[in-house]
């Protein structure tokens, strides 16, 4: 299979093979994303048939850039995962992710990112879950909710501009990781597409002061909540209930929420706490580089360690490697010997993200130490501390 990056020339195939996996031709989806967006602002990567030329398998790589531990990330997020159906079962999602992750590695990047249809596929390449939501799913009439306090007042939008909510959105940068960072552009392709789904939005007021939003739409009699940002409880409480208004409309309330969201706390019902799910996957394809430009953490104690950071896919990301922490700098040698540690690079990604600490995937089974040290466990989880990861991106 020859692997390269689509151009022009090759696109009806890309547009073909969309058709037939995801969104029809027909869709507003579709005709904005092939006539505005794709190959004009993300890259596709096709490994085509080296006997006739056609496009066996694709992906494309839209560009992000998110707040990892504080700093400022450039990971690509993988969409458009398919495969030709004639030849599917070969297993050529193997060498067109090689190819990929090797031209991202070429670009100075390190990690990329994908939401899953089916984890599976992908968890044999070393994806692995670092976001994850809090899912609630209830009848519309039993979303309760407390009564807000405060002169609050909502309005309505149908018309979406980024102005009404790109200061609530930064906000979330002082207490959530792994958050995209959304530009101008970001901002335009956001709301571009959610005008075609026809998504609403409500805007909680504290005098002439924004305090939250919410994108939502109503589709098959349920009220879903696409996204919500709130400053206070109060204003969270007041979309909420603006949600329950919706009786005449909807029957039934959908939110993925924050993994970090405690409404269930005010639930009348227990059975009506909701469920935790997991989000998006993330893999490293360059952990050298990532932990060059690592920063050590202001409570981190000094300390050493040496890894085995284990990569099956792509040969050159296998490392052992000794992190040593001293006076607040991280430094990296290359090491021979034996690892104190072995981290498959799934389990790697998840500690860099901070969806879990070395402690808790060694625990799960993710991570082997040669020889239990509590020491050495403690040290890791200060250098690589838990965080509460976020994001709402879905192409």
């Amino acid at each position: 299979m020859d692997c390269r990056i689509v151009t022009e020339t090759e696109l009806p195939q890309v547009m073909a093979l969309w058709d037939y996996c995801f969104e029809k031709k027909e869709e507003p989806f579709y005709q904005w994303y092939f006539q505005e967006y794709c190959l004009q602002h993300n890259l596709v990567v096709g490994g085509f048939s080296e006997d006739d030329g056609h496009l066996q398998n694709m992906m494309h790589l839209n560009p992000y850039s998110i707040l990892l531990r504080g700093q400022e990330e450039r990971v690509p997020y993988i969409v458009g995962v398919a495969t030709d159906p004639a030849d599917r079962g070969r297993h050529l999602t193997e060498e067109l992710l090689q190819s990929a992750f090797r031209l991202l590695r070429r670009k100075g990047c390190a990690f990329s990112l994908l939401m899953p249809a089916y984890a599976g596929i992908y968890q044999k390449y070393d994806f692995a879950f670092c976001y994850r939501k809090h899912v609630y799913e209830m009848p519309l009439d039993k979303l309760v909710v407390p009564v807000p306090s405060g002169n609050l007042w909502l309005r309505h939008y149908s018309f979406l501009e980024k102005e009404l909510f790109e200061g609530l959105y930064a906000a979330l940068a002082e207490g959530y990781n792994g958050l995209p960072i959304r530009t101008d552009f970001q901002w335009r392709k956001l709301l571009a597409v959610h005008q075609l789904e026809k998504m609403q939005a409500a805007v909680v007021y504290h005098g002439s002061e924004p305090r939250g939003y919410m994108f939502y739409h109503i589709e098959d009699k349920t009220f879903f909540i696409q996204e919500l940002v709130a400053l206070t409880p109060d204003a969270k409480w007041a979309l909420l209930r603006y949600a329950g208004e919706h009786q005449s409309s909807a029957e039934k309330f959908y939110w993925e929420a924050m993994e970090d969201d405690y409404t269930w706390l005010d639930f009348p019902e227990a059975d009506r706490a909701g469920r935790v799910k997991p989000f998006m996957m993330a893999r490293c394809f360059d952990a050298v580089q990532a932990l060059q430009r690592y920063e050590v953490p202001e409570d981190c104690p000094d300390g050493q360690v040496t890894l085995l950071l284990q990569e099956e896919l792509l040969k050159e990301n296998n490392s052992l490697v000794t992190l040593i922490a001293d006076t607040g700098s991280l430094y990296l040698e290359k090491a021979a010997g034996d690892a104190d540690a072995v981290v498959p690079m799934g389990a790697f990604t998840q500690l860099y993200f901070g969806a879990f600490t070395f402690t808790q995937l060694v625990e799960a089974g993710k991570i082997r130490m040669r020889s239990y040290r509590p020491e050495l466990a403690a040290f890791l989880d200060a250098l690589f501390p838990r965080c509460v990861n976020f994001i709402n991106e879905y192409y």
